[in-house]
């Protein structure tokens, strides 16, 4: 249930699974934010590491919601989205855990969708953590070749190459501002996602919608990009592979059907890649198996 709109008003949702010392870090981060209307919601997806109690204890008025399990990405922050939107919040802000911001990071995006009012999101300039001159993410473009989502300026010394704001195809869940009127009229995002692509489709929506996605270079995070190559057993890590092109065939089977013959194609062409040339066959096997995944409509968290 939505509640009336308090003008100005953002909440923070940051998610948090078994991330205690990265949640600590963004939040203490987030209290020197510059911009005064702002509440901060943690989310908890079912964490097995004490972060809660941690989290308690370490800030005692802080507002943490508990889902018990671990709904994904979209179903963890649609949980907090709907408790900003009962809150009467005019901005919801994602943010990833494992991030730090800029003290003026939030005001920058708050005041870039406040001057352009067809602007429904607005994103970050995102550097590593590790390589605070390194460029993670400077706007989001979907390619119109082979239909991956690549993120402009990846891996570039950042030397004010993008430092101009303007509109992209997509802004990353990493760091991303939304009016709740733009949620109200598009819906949540999608969880039969779990992992990857569910903020790409977000965006696509709004912009089917006539709202337009916006890189804001003037606010900038750092993100330490976690996530461990390797398994359990040392091997390399071939879930994020599967997820990432079962998604990326259910994204455009949804939105772009007619584009769907060469997005297989460029599944073929990495799968081949990764068998002849990069990492095995494991990863190859892994693409090829979520190509299936998407073809057959499978959705959902993968189980093996």
């Amino acid at each position: 249930m939505t509640a009336s709109v308090v003008p100005g008003l953002v909440s923070t949702v940051i998610l948090n699974w078994n991330g205690l010392a990265d949640t600590v870090e963004c939040i203490r981060s987030c209290q020197q934010l510059a911009y005064p209307h702002n509440t901060l919601l943690v989310v908890d997806n079912g964490s097995t590491d004490g972060s809660v109690a941690g989290l308690h204890e370490l800030f005692p008025d802080l507002k943490i919601i508990e889902t018990g399990a671990n709904l994904g990405y979209a179903g963890g922050n649609n949980v907090g989205i709907e408790t900003a939107l009962a809150h009467g919040a005019e901005f919801i802000w994602l943010l990833n855990n494992d991030t730090t911001v800029d003290p003026a990071a939030l005001g920058e995006l708050v005041a870039a969708l406040q001057a352009r009012p067809k602007t429904g999101i607005a994103g970050s300039k995102i550097l590593y953590s590790s390589q605070p001159d390194v460029l993670w993410f400077a706007g989001g473009e979907v390619s119109a070749r082979w239909g991956y989502a690549r993120h402009r300026g990846l891996n570039e010394t950042d030397i004010g190459q993008y430092e101009n704001v303007g509109p992209c195809d997509f802004i990353t869940g990493c760091s991303l501002l939304i009016r709740s009127n733009v949620v109200t009229q598009i819906g949540l995002m999608r969880e039969d996602y779990f992992l990857y692509w569910e903020d790409v489709d977000w965006n696509v929506r709004a912009a089917a919608a006539g709202w337009e996605s916006l890189f804001v270079p003037t606010s900038r995070v750092r993100h330490k990009v976690s996530g461990s190559s390797k398994d359990a057993a040392g091997r390399i890590n071939t879930k994020p592979c599967r997820y990432e092109m079962r998604n990326r065939i259910l994204f455009h089977k949804r939105h772009r059907p007619w584009w769907l013959g060469m997005v297989l194609l460029g599944a073929c062409r990495y799968a081949w890649k990764q068998f002849v040339y990069e990492r095995g066959p494991r990863l190859g096997i892994a693409a090829i198996r979520g190509a299936i995944d998407g073809l057959l409509n499978r959705t959902g968290p993968i189980r093996d």
